[in-house]
């Protein structure tokens, strides 16, 4: 199959036809934390978009973690929310995590049926464009803004990944990102603090979660979307 990558800059403009692989990006916070739980040694994450499947899930097997935010905070009986400091190995190794939040587990719902389907973030870009790379598929992927807007945040990771990938395999819109990555490349936690979801995270006191998100290349872990519907690291 032949190598192309494209993007879109919010998750609702995503179509599945025609693409054999995806990555969906949500840097603020959702793919990188998850990213973080699996690099710490859990088994497996299972993201749900809405909250009653999450409370389904753990009261079938109340071994599992519930993770995520609505509002940026952790729902009730949630075991942590959204940030990778929430998840600390002594917490996730070994563990199952159920997580759901505002627009990344959104964003995951909506392209799940691509057959090949990755986690990506600034933390993992590298990772996960030489992961999608070597799978030779037309391959999408999806900066999921936030509330339905483009997210600077989301671009620059976009833009990471497919720099990566040669000129002649990417689209209009997956060079625009890699455009404005390259613009910010040398002062991304700059760029990150000043996005505006870096900058409502900000006055929430969550200046450390942006920081580790703005961490380029930081992790070559790839999450990958099991057919059980669980995301765990790739081989």
């Amino acid at each position: 199959m032949t190598r192309t990558i494209d993007v879109v800059f919010r998750y609702q403009e995503a179509e599945v036809e025609h693409y054999g692989a995806v990555a969906v990006i949500d840097t603020l916070r959702a793919t990188t934390t998850m990213t973080a739980i699996l690099e710490r040694g859990a088994l497996a994450v299972r993201p749900v978009a809405g909250l009653e499947e999450a409370y389904a899930l753990k009261e079938r097997d109340p071994h599992l973690l519930l993770g995520g935010e609505r509002d940026n905070r952790p729902p009730d009986g949630f075991d942590g929310g959204n940030s990778p400091y929430d998840w600390p190995e002594s917490r996730v190794h070994g563990q199952r995590v159920v997580f759901s939040t505002t627009n990344g587990t959104a964003a995951i719902d909506k392209v799940r049926s691509i057959p090949r389907l990755v986690l990506a973030a600034l933390t993992n870009a590298d990772a996960a464009s030489r992961y999608l790379w070597q799978l030779e598929r037309p391959t999408l992927v999806v900066a999921s803004g936030t509330r339905g807007r483009v997210s600077l945040e989301d671009v620059l990771a976009a833009g990471a990944l497919v720099s990566l990938w040669p000129r002649e395999s990417r689209s209009d819109a997956a060079d625009m990102a890699a455009t404005v990555f390259s613009a910010h490349r040398d002062r991304l936690r700059e760029a990150v603090r000043e996005a505006r979801h870096g900058r409502d995270l900000w006055d929430m006191g969550l200046e450390k979660d942006l920081d580790f998100a703005a961490g380029l290349n930081t992790s070559a872990i790839v999450p990958v979307l099991c057919q059980d519907g669980w995301i765990r690291a790739a081989d």
